[in-house]
């Protein structure tokens, strides 16, 4: 290339990766903004100003890139990011997995990560850089079934001590509240089931990818960390912390594990295969029917308790500190903390 066209590509590629760069950050609120530095002819540009330019980028422009590459990546470029500018203009964002985006352009910083899961998806888009995975959707849905559970019973509090004419008058609110209360108690006690499979399935998927790891499990082991579709929530639980660390964590007899498979698991069974036929004796026996009936928001708060203290056990007993969790729970704890009281 000529001497002009070498400075105007040279100025291009650092606009384009800085662009790429604000948008992560969220300095960008529009995609006009973003595409702005693509539309500008710089060839066109008098040689003194594109010298200039060339300037700017070299004193100061190339260093902002590459503080914000050091800040948050490992293997980050300006040349990497122009790329990157490419596949996001297609799209208006990219949202891809957090593997093929590290294999593809440079790896994240753990601290950036924040605690996210490897099996996260990457967004990127006029909101800035941002991570889905399946364990803080979750965890989001059980905080709005125990909020909305919560306000519809303090809600029918208020009817307590009403007359039975009264009570006549509200029937149509009261029936509206309570159908609130049953749905966000129900949904409660099944996404706690399914926050718990997502978190072991995401510790599994991760493990097995450590080949060093894997080699030294027996072929049960393996089956058990590779074929999670048909591994039981029970066996997760029970056998995935032992595996994962090399360390005993439990039984099946041990709290809260006992609580949780042997008394708060039937309501989810019951609601997931609803019947009139009662569960078979060698699995307790109980009438599924009566166990849909009874789940209420004190069913719901306790058995997210109970989840989020399995999920703590498994935490810490795999990152092998004294106290902590996942950051993606801490609204979930927080919802627990609510100064509001529940008699369990």
């Amino acid at each position: 290339m000529k001497g002009r066209e070498k400075e105007a590509a040279k100025i291009r590629r650092a606009n384009l990766a800085s662009s790429v760069g604000r948008l992560m950050l969220g300095e960008i609120s529009n995609w006009e903004e973003f595409f702005q530095v693509e539309t500008m002819y710089l060839e066109s540009l008098p040689r003194k100003v594109l010298k200039s330019g060339k300037k700017d980028v070299q004193e100061r422009l190339s260093k902002e890139i590459r503080q914000f590459c050091n800040n948050n990546f490992r293997g980050m470029t300006e040349s990497k990011l122009a790329q990157l500018y490419d596949e996001v203009k297609a799209r208006r964002g990219v949202e891809c997995p957090l593997k093929e985006f590290e294999e593809k352009y440079a790896q994240i910083k753990p601290e950036k990560m924040r605690g996210r899961p490897r099996h996260s998806t990457v967004v990127i888009s006029l909101w800035g850089l941002q991570f889905k995975f399946p364990e803080d959707y979750l965890a989001k849905d059980i905080v709005q079934a125990l909020s909305l559970a919560r306000s519809a019973d303090a809600e029918l509090k208020k009817f307590q001590g009403a007359t039975h004419h009264t009570a006549v008058e509200k029937k149509e609110e009261i029936a509206s509240l309570l159908q609130k209360l049953e749905y966000a108690s129900r949904s409660c006690v099944l996404v706690c089931f399914n926050l718990i499979e997502a978190y072991l399935n995401g510790l599994a998927w991760e493990f097995s990818y450590d080949t060093k790891a894997m080699s030294k499990l027996s072929d049960k082991e393996r089956q058990l960390i590779q074929d999670t579709g048909n591994t039981s929530l029970r066996n997760k639980i029970i056998r995935y912390p032992e595996i994962l660390s090399g360390r005993s964590l439990w039984d099946e007899n041990r709290e809260p594990v006992r609580t949780f498979l042997n008394d708060f698991k039937p309501f989810r069974d019951s609601l997931v295969h609803p019947s009139p036929f009662s569960a078979p004796e060698k699995f307790g026996g109980y009438d599924k029917l009566k166990m849909i009936y009874l789940v209420d928001f004190k069913t719901a708060f306790w058995g997210t308790q109970l989840s989020y203290k399995l999920i703590i056990c498994v935490h810490n007993h795999l990152n092998q500190i004294k106290k902590g969790y996942p950051e993606w729970l801490s609204e979930v704890r927080t919802e627990l903390e609510s100064d509001i009281k529940v008699n369990i």
